[in-house]
């Protein structure tokens, strides 16, 4: 059922200057209770000479945009477009509208009356850009909006060499605000698919202002477009490059501990990836891991078409590596969403490092593959990691298998 809203602005009670008003207030979509545990959505759309014609949300099996088959509507004689759909109340997600203008062509905008956040640009187009809506129910994400609200955070760029890989790529490297430890040495995380607008540094800002992680540093490392479907698909080489390149260059610049304990590799999707197992084949120099909606179902002799489904499917590289050798030094940070393809393998490889005796926590939110949810969740991968010193490495705060 459409919201009551729509109802009076098609009979002509309200006029759509009066509508735009009712979503300025309310906030769009326009939310309203449907029975327990559910909720109907209606999402509104004004393109002017164009029509809309598709939602498109980051959940399904798609990783990206899932286009939904049901269809907007025009609210007559206004210059509205409507679709609503009954949800479940707990759903974060991003979105988008398909528009479709007089020749055919098709573009996919953020809504105007929800426009996209910060920290909504990202390299892949099939994530950069989208609205975000949190459903009543939905798990607060309270230092993401702290971080959406706070300063930019400190940030120095640099073009960093590769010869292992023979490449070059920019690196930003993101001091904490404060003074530094009374050891002058800093922990610090390295985030894979990073960009100078990724949100990691300013999550990190409001934890460490509110006295929730240690001071700590946040490295941004540049994907390379294409390169990264090979960097971070467990290639020896790439993470050689992290441990014996990276590593070595940053504390020649950067206050950074030698400790392993005070170091985490962290990702999403093939980042997660690519995190994990260079945790696992290089501990000496990563004690903690961030896997953020991993690709841990990837195997190289699978490509996921229907002919290999009909084979007998190899173990995935990750769970096998895992397996095959003695529990690693190294603590997992690790989140999925129960509406994406993946969970089955997350699933899956927690149940690996659980039997394998891994200190780790282990997270499902109600959601797709989504920066919507791995944005805000990293406040809670940081404080897993570097919790303040007081609390020690296994607090009560920070042990468990749920949201913090």
């Amino acid at each position: 059922m459409a919201d009551p809203s729509v109802e009076r602005l098609a009979s002509g009670e309200w006029s759509p200057e009066r509508f735009r008003r009712h979503l300025a207030e309310a906030g769009a979509p326009l939310v309203a209770r449907a029975g327990a545990g559910e909720v109907d959505v209606t999402f509104v759309d004004e393109p002017g000479a164009d029509r809309t014609v598709a939602l498109a949300v980051a959940i399904g099996e798609r990783i990206g945009r899932n286009r939904v088959e049901e269809a907007f509507t025009a609210v007559p004689g206004t210059p509205f477009q409507v679709l609503t759909l009954r949800m479940r109340s707990d759903l974060r997600f991003s979105y988008v509208f398909t528009r479709r203008d007089a020749t055919g062509e098709e573009e996919q905008v953020a809504d105007p009356f929800n426009p996209a956040p910060r920290f909504a640009e990202y390299p892949e187009p099939r994530f950069s850009g989208s609205s975000v809506a949190a459903l009543p129910d939905a798990v607060p994400l309270p230092w993401l909006a702290a971080a959406e609200a706070g300063p930019a955070p400190a940030l120095e760029s640099a073009v960093f060499a590769s010869a292992v890989l023979g490449n070059e790529r920019r690196v930003w490297v993101s001091p904490p605000p404060g003074d530094l430890p009374a050891d002058g040495l800093l922990p610090f995380v390295i985030q894979l698919d990073g960009t100078p607008g990724h949100s990691a540094p300013s999550v990190r800002d409001a934890l460490v202002r509110a006295g929730l992680v240690r001071p700590c540093a946040v490295v941004l490392v540049d994907a390379l477009g294409a390169q990264r479907y090979t960097e971070l698909l467990c290639d020896p080489a790439f993470s050689r490059m992290l441990v014996e390149e990276l590593l070595p260059w940053l504390r020649e610049r950067y206050p950074l501990s030698p400790d392993p304990s005070d170091a985490a590799l962290a990702g999403e999707s093939f980042g997660g990836l690519c995190a994990a197992w260079t945790a696992l084949h290089h501990p000496a120099a990563f004690g903690n891991a961030i896997l953020q909606s991993p690709s841990c179902g990837y195997h190289p002799d699978v490509k996921w078409g229907t002919g290999d489904l009909l084979r007998r499917a190899p173990v995935p590289t990750l769970m096998a590596d895992f397996l095959a050798v003695e529990r690693a030094p190294v603590r997992v940070f690790h989140d999925v969403g129960e509406l994406e393809a993946s969970l089955t393998h997350s699933r899956w490889l927690d149940g690996v490092l659980t039997g394998k005796g891994y200190d780790t926590r282990y997270v499902e939110f109600a959601g797709g593959h989504d920066y919507a949810w791995w944005r805000g969740l990293f406040a809670d991968a940081l404080r897993w990691c570097f919790p303040p010193a007081a609390l020690g490495p296994r607090s009560a705060d920070t042990a468990g298998r749920g949201p913090l």
